[in-house]
């Protein structure tokens, strides 16, 4: 790839980017019908499913990255991504109408949960970067494999928290629009209305291996664009392809902010926050080392980064501020802050 011209690169980091749009909005819609149709949400393989499915992009450029031993991409792509997609909440916050930011509105304090269950999984990461780079088993860093487990049980908690009534107490003056269940229950996308099971598996397949076949191409344009302009591969795939990768996120999110599904927008986010990190034991097992103990200190920055964003709107959940200024929260204007002041400390490091 690097024997390509910027331009070549630009272009074809371009056309992936737009691949991984278009194919990613095609793999909600059909993976949400899938869901519904047979009824997979309320169990915990449904619950895996739909996670992989949001995130294949990010599994692409593991995989890709993993098998090329770019490991700072993974790390960057991986960690970077979770600040990248906590900030996607803010375009979410200035597009929602009325006077009251998008925290208030949702009025669920199970977001509070999901946005600590993303901080726990961060955590997670930062402990397993300190684990012997000689202890590991069959070269994979066990913390890897605890990060899978604590994911799978951490979603069962979630799911089982959605059910308790005391934490679904609405008030009166928000708008959280439907709840998991609801959209599980009875809500297949109307593209796919009269369609059959066998045409709906069939888009989904085909989105699938179109998202994992671009995510590829943009691990290799990325990373040789990063080379040819003197970038650090980490912090472009942090950034750059991070955002890209976050695409999908962004056009579901906005279409849900738009019929008021507010609650879903966020705690789609959240969902997948949770789940990148688990892609570590996929990169140790591909890469044949422990991905994690390679940190360096722009990859502490940023886990730090997104822990303190969630941090933010863990607690602006819960307290659920009634102001907006300039038609963003209190907390997203902080989120913005940690972000704009973190992504200026990632210039000066080494």
């Amino acid at each position: 790839m690097e024997s390509y011209s910027i331009t070549i690169l630009a272009i074809l980091f371009l056309i992936a980017g737009s691949l991984i749009w278009i194919a990613g909005i095609n793999l909600a819609k059909s993976t949400q019908t899938i869901d519904t149709r047979f009824k997979l949400g309320d169990a915990l393989g449904g619950l895996i499913l739909l996670g992989i499915a949001t995130s294949l992009p990010e599994i692409a450029i593991t995989v890709s990255a993993a098998l090329t031993n770019h490991i700072s991409v993974i790390i960057g792509n991986l960690i970077g991504g979770i600040a990248i997609q906590t900030l996607v909440i803010i375009i979410f916050d200035f597009l929602i109408k009325g006077k009251r930011p998008i925290s208030y509105l949702t009025g669920s304090v199970i977001l509070t949960f999901e946005a600590l269950f993303v901080i726990v999984m961060s955590l997670i990461t930062i402990v397993a970067s300190f684990y012997p780079k000689n202890y590991t088993v069959l070269n994979i860093n066990p913390l890897s494999a605890i990060l899978l487990i604590s994911w799978i049980l951490g979603l069962i908690a979630i799911d089982k928290i959605r059910l308790i009534p005391r934490f679904n107490i609405i008030a009166h003056d928000t708008s959280p629009g439907r709840k998991h269940h609801e959209r599980r229950a009875k809500n297949e996308h109307p593209v796919f209305l009269g369609k059959s099971n066998a045409y709906v598996i069939s888009i989904f397949i085909l989105a699938a291996l179109v998202t994992l076949g671009a995510g590829v191409l943009l691990e290799e344009t990325g990373v040789a664009i990063a080379t040819k302009l003197n970038i650090n591969a980490g912090i472009f795939a942090a950034t750059v392809i991070a955002l890209v990768t976050a695409l999908p996120e962004i056009s579901t999110g906005i279409e849900s902010i738009r019929i008021k599904d507010n609650l879903l927008a966020v705690s789609d986010i959240f969902g997948g926050n949770s789940f990148m990190p688990a892609l570590f034991i996929v990169a140790d097992i591909l890469a044949a080392k422990p991905v994690l103990t390679f940190m360096v200190k722009s990859d502490y920055l940023l886990v730090i980064m997104g822990i303190l964003m969630t941090s933010v709107y863990a607690v602006a959940y819960l307290v659920r501020p009634k102001k907006r200024y300039f038609r963003l929260g209190i907390d997203s204007w902080l989120v913005l802050l940690i972000y704009a002041v973190g992504i200026f400390c990632l210039l000066y490091i080494p």
